[in-house]
């Protein structure tokens, strides 16, 4: 009891002002053993695969030209971090109708516990769907204040969307706070601060948001691959003096996945980093938390290159284009053409968007035989329910 009593204060005392759990609800601190019953996210995948541009690794490169012809260029004050991290197309999205997806998926996950417990899935398949549930919510809530630039004050500020509890899931208010904080870190944390790399939060000083959803059976797979893209880029940490490491400012909401932070974390980046730079970083005397990059990961409001001719950034190639719902193609500076075959330009983004609306409102999240096995899984459960009530009449009446 004491224990509890602990726990909650600390946990009031370390995000007081923020929205919060006072414990984890039964409906979430349960899992299950049996990995038979897999979570589908089709329509997500779908989603992310035609909004989201993956940009690779970093290579460290930064920003030193402050202009260049035919490219929306300006003056950037982040210059170490600004060519970096997965782009997506805020300014397209905003203006079509895929942005009613985003919304309609993130209400369908939200509906799960209505088909299934979430203690009846495995912990791989809890952790992939709570990630789904963060990352879905957040862009929705980016579309709905874009235009912006600077996402700090939208994340810590009076109105933060972090403390805003309009998600419910199993009857439970939740914030973004709520699921990043007191369930995904609180229950799948400990020892495994590998999970702090499923928050995307809009910009460019954070973890990637993927061109496609987590699945539980790969989605270990999926945070390491995000983690060593984020350690292995400017964002993430720089040596910037002799002995001296540089990290970023969103290790400062990671702090409880440490038991001992500076020295926790210090092991875990030494562990990620690689060549050339994973033996100064491993021997570094001290470091420092103080890279960040607020800025909203669009294209044109970036310093980034795309769709110009003389361009030399590998994702000019993509153009940059997105198609409306009469066929015309947008293009990387806002004309329009009537072109077709280049990057996302011969897609008919209303035709897709229409087609994930209608499926998402009432897309079930199992195959056929998904929900077989949970039929039998819940028949399973009231027989066993059954027997413990005749058992317990029995010892009654002895």
């Amino acid at each position: 009891m004491c224990k509890h009593i602990v726990l909650s204060l600390l946990l009031f005392c370390s995000f007081s002002g923020l929205a919060k759990l006072e414990e984890l609800p039964k409906e979430f601190a349960d899992f299950s053993l049996n990995r038979d019953i897999k979570v589908s996210y089709d329509d997500l995948d779908k989603l992310l695969s035609l909004t989201v541009i993956d940009m690779g690794k970093s290579n460290r490169n930064k920003l030193k030209s402050q202009s260049s012809i035919g490219t929306r260029m300006k003056s950037h004050k982040n210059n170490d971090t600004a060519l970096e991290a997965n782009r997506f197309f805020f300014e397209e999205v905003t203006q079509s109708e895929l942005k009613s997806g985003f919304n309609k998926i993130r209400r369908s996950l939200e509906s799960l516990p209505d088909e299934i417990s979430l203690n009846e899935l495995s912990l791989d398949e809890q952790l992939a769907y709570w990630l789904n549930l963060y990352n879905t919510a957040m862009v929705e809530k980016l579309i709905e204040h874009y235009p912006i630039r600077n996402t700090e004050d939208l994340l810590f500020g009076e109105a933060s969307i972090l403390k805003d509890e309009f998600l419910t899931v199993a009857g439970h208010k939740l914030s973004l706070h709520d699921i990043q904080h007191n369930i995904v870190f609180k229950k799948f944390g400990e020892k495994k601060p590998i999970v702090m790399y499923g928050f995307y939060q809009g910009n460019i000083g954070s973890p990637n948001l993927r061109p496609e959803a987590y699945k539980g059976s790969k989605v270990y797979h999926q945070l390491v691959d995000n983690g060593e893209e984020f350690v292995n880029s400017n964002r993430g940490l720089m040596i910037k003096r002799k002995n001296r490491l540089y990290v970023s400012k969103y290790y400062d909401q990671t702090k409880t996945l440490f038991d001992n932070f500076e020295t926790d974390l210090h092991e875990h980046l030494a562990d990620y980093a690689e060549p050339p730079i994973n033996y100064d970083v491993k021997n570094a005397k001290r470091f420092k938390v103080d890279i960040e990059n607020w800025d909203i990961t669009d294209i044109y409001g970036t310093s980034r290159q795309f769709g110009a001719a003389n361009s030399t950034n590998p994702a000019a190639m993509l153009n940059a284009a997105v198609s409306n719902a009469d066929g015309q193609a947008v293009g990387a500076i806002g004309s329009t053409s009537q072109g077709e075959g280049s990057g996302l330009g011969a897609v008919n983004l209303g035709f897709i968007s229409n087609s994930i609306a209608e499926r998402s409102i009432d897309f079930g999240r199992f195959s056929p035989e998904m929900i077989e096995k949970i039929k039998t899984l819940k028949m399973k459960k009231m027989d066993n329910s059954g027997r413990v009530e005749i058992q317990d009449l029995a010892d009654k009446e002895q």
